[in-house]
């Protein structure tokens, strides 16, 4: 997963001694990259790692400490939540600075309680108090691909410095970059205005100023499939540097990033409660706006706050489509380990701050489901459709595949290749006007196709390039969906025939388009099919009238879980099939009850008769997200009895314990509570769920 950008800062990581990160992974595991070198590290080894290694749980959960408990007012919070529950205060290191304070203190209150209990009542101090770090984000013109990134970092770094020196922040700039799938992130690191707070130094009584001048951390990031700028920026006032001078020195364009609007609270005022109550956005439930900010004219500025603002402007009897939502608070309810709500504040035209970090790609696609976040510009729609025939740079074939790219090379299924033609680098938007013309094996030259655009030396670089091969192609997606039996070799047409998927007792008969079908291929792949369920996989968002039930892609490179569940519901088969076949990808728990039968992370639970009191538990707590009392739970397993406590404890008892006798069946590890108490004689769901 992509690490939310502002766990990357640099300087963070920096003001963290290594012995403490060394006691860090200690504790929630090593990061494959560091693991060969866990005695021999620096700070720059563990910004890598972060970037470019799979983060655990738990290590979210440290970074997570450090961003909400790393600064003054995270420590504040600490000790009030310490001295609340009558925690020492001398139970944690003294003499730490903030961000060392903040790993020390999730380090320890994994094994200590009492420092669990204050954890938790400090997570929810700072959220409330909304010490959340902000990014904003830009719309570039269009969505453009970055060229010879290392090579503009010195005049990124240069054209910060004049900013720095011009307003008195200093001269020191460090600017580092890279990119992952089409993901370009730039960690800049520079000094701040100068401080001369009076101090006391150790050692010695008297007081005195100190002079220094802090170094900011600030993280950016740039989408190059949607031309979207992300600024997490330590200081407000260098954010508007950002946007011009990142449009200025990878595009040449000052207004490359013109400020468009990314966020807007229109969707709110015109539909109200109901937009947010439509998300379908999985794993996420009730979302309540709690705080906005209303702009009526020139004169009025309104502030409501509320538990849930929507009723309180339908008490009050507002007529909230005059003017215009300019701020809003939204707090989600997501299903995980944490009980707290996820609090988000939209500030238009391009301000978000998300209170977990961890949750920071669902909260994201809450926003662009409800309409909040527009979706970029964007030159074009890259598919396999407009890839025909299939000879590109291998930055375009990233775009499509990402990290899957470097495997289909492997796999043969791209083949290197010799390109004909290349793009201009200062005209990128022209298309392929260079016409490649061999000088000697390593010199070329490109003329143009176009008057206006200047001819120019190539290079064996910008001619590589890769190609697709098809019928390597088909056997690749055959692996990746598990396909056996069927199939055919590719015929030079549109489709490639996979094969046949079993789903119980259905068959499911699988196509893959290259292209758009041809009209009169529906009868020609029913007849191939022989009974089985025909489906089309379409990998194109583009309008299409297929002839065969059919699947859109959201990526190229289809799972087949995913295609298993689309096609039942494609074929109409969903209500004869298992839950396990229908069931979103997310979700981990799932009960069928029509069939009586109960999964966790795709494994049956034996043993479990559909009336049997863990099958209710299970059935119960499964369609609850939020937390629920004993009581609730007897009355629907156990009506009449009066001895909640014990009938509650035993069904969670005998259900994990039915878990984890299946999982250990099936070969898996499990040390997980699907069922962990949420308070005082309340039990939740922490996995995912799916009932039918």
């Amino acid at each position: 997963m992509q690490l939310p950008i502002a766990y990357l800062d640099a300087a963070a990581i920096e003001e963290v001694a290594i012995e403490v990160w060394k006691d860090v992974f200690d504790a929630v595991g090593w990061p494959p990259s560091l693991a060969s070198v866990c005695d021999s590290f620096g700070h720059e080894d563990v910004l890598s790692a972060l970037s470019q290694d799979a983060p655990t749980d738990t290590l979210l959960q440290a970074l997570e400490a450090l961003e909400a408990f790393g600064t003054e007012t995270g420590r504040e919070a600490v000790m009030s939540a310490m001295q609340d529950r009558g925690v020492p205060t001398d139970t944690l290191p003294a003499n730490k600075g903030d961000k060392e304070f903040a790993l020390r203190f999730y380090i320890a209150q994994r094994t200590d309680a009492a420092l669990a209990d204050a954890f938790l009542r400090a997570q929810i101090q700072v959220q409330e108090g909304g010490n959340q770090r902000r990014y904003n984000e830009f719309l570039g013109k269009e969505a453009r691909r970055i060229k010879n990134l290392d090579g503009k970092k010195e005049a990124l770094r240069e054209e910060i410095l004049d900013f720095c020196r011009k307003s008195d922040l200093g001269d020191h700039v460090h600017v580092e970059a890279f990119e992952d799938d089409g993901i370009y992130i730039f960690n800049i690191l520079h000094s701040h205005r100068t401080q001369k707070p009076l101090a006391v130094v150790a050692g010695h009584s008297a007081r005195a100023t100190i002079q220094y001048r802090p170094v900011h951390g600030d993280v950016i990031q740039y989408d190059a499939r949607l031309g979207r700028l992300r600024v997490a920026a330590r200081s407000s006032s260098i954010v508007e540097c950002y946007r011009r001078v990142l449009g200025l020195t990878l595009f040449k364009d000052e207004e490359f990033f013109d400020g468009n609007a990314v966020c807007s609270l229109k969707v709110l005022q015109e539909r109200g409660r109901e937009a947010l109550d439509s998300h379908e956005v999985f794993g996420v439930g009730r979302i309540r706006m709690t705080e906005c900010l209303w702009e009526r004219g020139d004169r009025d500025l309104l502030q409501i706050r509320s538990s849930d603002c929507f009723r309180s402007i339908e008490e009050l009897g507002l007529n909230v489509k005059e003017g215009v939502f300019i701020q809003a608070k939204l707090k989600c309810d997501v299903v995980g380990k944490s009980t707290r709500p996820v609090t988000v504040n939209i500030r238009v035209p391009s301000r978000i701050e998300i209170s977990q970090r961890s949750q920071e790609t669902l909260i994201e696609r809450v926003l662009d489901a409800v309409g909040i976040r527009n979706a970029a510009p964007r030159s074009s729609t890259i598919s396999l459709w407009t890839l025909h025939p299939w000879r590109h740079p291998a930055d375009v074939w990233r775009m499509l595949f990402g990290a899957e790219t470097d495997k289909l090379v492997q796999e043969q299924v791209l083949l290197p290749v010799q390109l004909e033609s290349a793009p201009h680098p200062d005209h990128l938007e022209a298309g392929r006007v260079l016409e490649a013309h061999a000088l000697s094996d390593s010199d070329f030259y490109g003329t143009s196709r176009v008057p206006e655009i200047p001819s120019r030396s190539l290079t064996p670089t910008d001619l590589d390039g890769l190609e697709l091969m098809p019928e390597a192609f088909r056997l690749y997606l055959r692996s990746v969906l598990g396909i056996t039996n069927g199939g055919a070799v590719w015929d030079k047409g549109d489709l490639l025939d996979l094969g046949v998927i079993e789903v119980g007792e259905y068959c499911i008969f699988l196509v893959y388009a290259l292209r758009a079908p041809a009209s009169g291929s529906g009868d020609k792949i029913r007849t191939r099919a022989g009974g089985a369920h025909p489906v089309c996989l379409i990998p194109s968002s583009q309008v299409h009238d297929s002839e065969l039930a059919r699947i859109t892609l959201e990526s190229a490179l289809p799972t087949r879980r995913a295609i298993i569940r689309e096609a039942i519901h494609a074929c109409g088969l969903a209500d004869c099939v298992p839950a396990l076949y229908t069931a979103p990808v997310r979700a981990r728990l799932i009960v069928d009850t029509r069939m009586g039968k109960v999964w966790v992370d795709g494994v049956e639970i034996a043993n479990l008769p559909p009336g049997s009191k863990p099958f209710q538990f299970i059935t119960f707590m499964a369609r609850h997200s939020a937390p629920v009392c004993r009581n609730e739970i007897v009355k629907e397993i156990s009506p009449g009895r009066q001895d909640e406590d014990v009938v509650a404890r035993q069904a969670k008892s005998s259900a994990n314990k039915m878990i984890a006798k299946a999982m250990s069946a099936a070969g898996r590890t499990w040390n997980e509570d699907p069922f962990p108490t949420a308070g005082t004689g309340l039990y939740r769901c922490a996995l995912p769920a799916y009932v039918r």
